[in-house]
């Protein structure tokens, strides 16, 4: 019940922290005038304003790239780092969500499709849908509520299918994006063609999956189905917390090491500057100087939202799941896991662990020998 009172909260709370905020301290402001100049934030370079030549389609992409522009141009650092490690989180979020919706319990639910909830996060923020998401997979879904080994199980296609449609869909345009080029033009181009990046996994998993089962052997013992899940799981943890990791040791090493760092680099990555976190509730707000800035202040909060939100959600399925194995959930317990897990990985490297173990627990060896006993 707490989870289902929590994640409506954190979706509707965007509207205050990310949408107000940017309002309050002239982001929104700072966007519009540098699409009206048609210049590329901080930058005398031509804004492009015709992608696909549908106008009302056109102006979103204009606004979102830019928006996205500050974190891919590498001319504020803190910003930078700050999109390393949110990138993680977010793709790897999007595995989990992804995985949720081809479930055989999620079947034709509001959880089997995440395509709408996606695009969503891309114009209404990371933070507004995957709260929903989560919360609306928690009032419907039987995989939430009573999960089974046959609820929560996933075709092995789309287990074999989903790293690879990932990596296509989300990381090489991701990296396209960062890539430096003299071709500003060509890297708008880029920041465009990243944005329905959910939209690309949906369609590749649905158009992959009759593709590929007919070459997929059914295996009776479940074993190729354990190896092909925990592959995923592993795959995806590794995808957060490795951006995680990184994005935090160059920050802390100009706290611990500040001898390997440029004076100016120092105060630029500071783990305060990157990472701390801006006050809505500032009496007064404190102003933006520039797009990057606020669009820093922007995906700090939206990054903290959606994160809680995805620890809430899977924290909730790990609990119904230990109390449906054993008996009886140990809080005390997954709170320490939690914690320590979003040090080592991030949160949404903790969510990745307790689903992983929530889908062992019911559907693995270990749910099994409970269940028999």
């Amino acid at each position: 019940m707490f989870a289902k009172l929590t994640l409506p909260l954190l979706s509707a709370f965007t509207v205050y922290a990310i949408w107000n905020y940017g309002e309050a301290n002239g982001l929104l402001a700072l966007s519009k005038e540098s699409m009206m100049r048609q210049t590329l934030p901080g930058s005398d370079a031509a804004l492009r304003t015709v992608y696909t030549g549908v106008p009302q389609l056109d102006e979103l992409l204009t606004t979102l790239t830019t928006f996205f522009w500050p974190t891919t141009d590498g001319s504020h650092p803190a910003l930078t780092l700050h999109t390393l490690g949110f990138a993680g989180t977010f793709g790897s979020a999007w595995i989990l969500i992804a995985l949720e919706s081809w479930r055989h319990g999620n079947a034709w639910t509001i959880a089997a499709f995440p395509l709408v909830f996606g695009l969503s996060a891309q114009i209404l923020t990371f933070a507004f849908a995957a709260p929903l998401y989560c919360a609306l997979q928690l009032f419907f879904s039987p995989t939430a509520s009573s999960p089974t080994p046959s609820t929560i199980l996933v075709p092995r296609t789309i287990l074999h299918a989903l790293p690879l449609v990932f990596t296509l869909s989300f990381t090489l345009p991701s990296i396209l994006m960062v890539l430096p080029t003299p071709n500003t033009d060509l890297k708008q181009i880029f920041i465009a063609l990243w944005q329905p990046f959910p939209a690309y996994i949906s369609l590749l998993l649905t158009l992959l999956h009759p593709v590929i089962s007919p070459l997929v052997r059914p295996d009776p013992t479940g074993r190729k189905d354990r190896r092909a899940l925990r592959f995923l799981y592993a795959f995806t943890f590794a995808n957060t917390a490795i951006p995680h990791i990184v994005s935090w040791t160059v920050s802390l090493a100009a706290v611990l090491a500040p001898g390997i760092l440029a004076k100016e680099a120092r105060a630029q990555l500071h783990p305060a500057v990157v990472f701390g976190i801006p006050l809505p509730w500032a009496v007064p707000v404190v102003r933006v100087e520039s797009v990057a800035e606020g669009v820093h202040a922007f995906l700090r909060w939206d990054y903290l939202i959606g994160s809680a939100a995805m620890v809430v959600w899977a924290g909730a399925l790990y609990g119904v799941a230990q109390r449906r194995v054993f008996g009886c959930v140990g809080w005390a317990g997954l709170v320490v896991k939690v914690l320590l897990l979003s040090l080592v990985a991030g949160p949404v490297g903790a969510a990745v662990e307790l689903v992983w173990e929530r889908d062992e627990m019911v559907g693995g060896e270990m749910g099994g020998a409970k269940k028999t006993n």
